[in-house]
């Protein structure tokens, strides 16, 4: 196996495809370094997970999964939506998959709580993947991510707060170049979640934290954190909003326990799960690519 299909994918025991990751970073030495660093910090931070810590971080990697699944769900519809000339929805969709691409990485971060992960600001989102993905000797996203964010953030905002007459969109060439790149920059990020997700695998392994059972006195934290990752509760109506797949999700993991499972290792069931469950028919083209992108960037 060659350059440059031999950087990450000879340290870890499941097939994965990190092939923008290992370009960006320019040579297999560049990549054993940056999974050294981050083994180092994984396993700094499991030494002090309980039981419920890591059946929690199962979660964790499934809500990953599936906000890969949404950031690109997302960037189509912007597309699709873009060919009937509605600017104000183009743009809002494609800065919210922005938004869940850095989302599905800063999931997997180590140091961020759930409470920080779930609760955290656009800002700080932009701020955080940026410093610690597109920045400094460990750098692996080769894009200016502040810069992204910021300029899909000014025309989703212009667009809806200041929708004007005409398009001027087409006449800023900077603002034209950073709505192109967020097709590569969404794929780039599922594979650095994904690379995220099998470094966290590995040093839970080695730790014995690889997977958890729920006790009876963790059911309710579970539940509580299980609750702020996937649903969201309405205080008004006194309604905690979870889709039927998520409820599903959740009494697997209270019956059976949770395991650390790997964006790769856990496509196949999202596959079947994405949009298959409930509401209307789903357009079946769209769901098609979308399945085939998220596969297409993991394996």
């Amino acid at each position: 196996m060659r350059w440059p299909h031999n950087g990450f994918e000879p340290l870890f025991g499941y097939v994965s495809d990190f092939i923008h990751l290992n370009i960006n970073l320019g040579t297999p030495a560049a990549c054993k370094a940056y999974h050294d660093i981050w083994m180092k910090r994984y396993s700094s931070a499991i030494t002090t997970w309980s039981e419920l810590d890591t059946a929690v971080w199962g979660m964790r990697c499934r809500q990953s999964l599936k906000l890969s699944f949404s950031a690109t769900f997302f960037a189509l519809s912007a597309d699709a939506v873009g060919q009937s000339k509605i600017k104000a929805g183009e743009f809002y969709l494609a800065y919210y998959a922005m938004l869940h691409a850095m989302w599905a990485v800063l999931y997997l971060h180590p140091d961020q709580t759930l409470a920080n992960v779930t609760s955290i600001t656009h800002s700080k989102m932009a701020n955080l993947y940026h410093s610690e993905f597109a920045s400094g000797r460990s750098r692996i996203i080769v894009e200016d991510v502040k810069a992204l964010a910021e300029d899909l953030r000014f025309l989703r905002e212009y667009y809806s707060y200041r929708m004007p007459l005409n398009s001027p969109f087409e006449a800023i060439p900077e603002l034209s170049v950073s709505y192109s790149r967020l097709g590569g920059f969404v794929k780039q990020s599922i594979q650095l979640a994904n690379l995220q997700s099998h470094i966290l695998r590995k040093v839970g392994e080695r730790a014995g934290k690889a997977g958890a059972s729920i006790t009876s006195a963790d059911r309710d934290a579970f539940r509580e954190a299980f609750l702020a990752i996937n649903g969201k509760r309405h205080e008004l109506r006194d309604l905690d909003l979870l889709d039927d797949a998520d409820k599903e999700a959740r009494t697997e993991a209270l019956t059976h326990g949770v395991d650390l499972l790997p964006l790769s290792l856990g496509y196949e069931h999202m596959f079947d799960n994405f949009m298959t469950w409930e509401g209307d028919p789903p357009d079946q083209e769209m769901l098609q690519r979308v399945r085939s992108l998220v596969g297409n960037a993991l394996l």
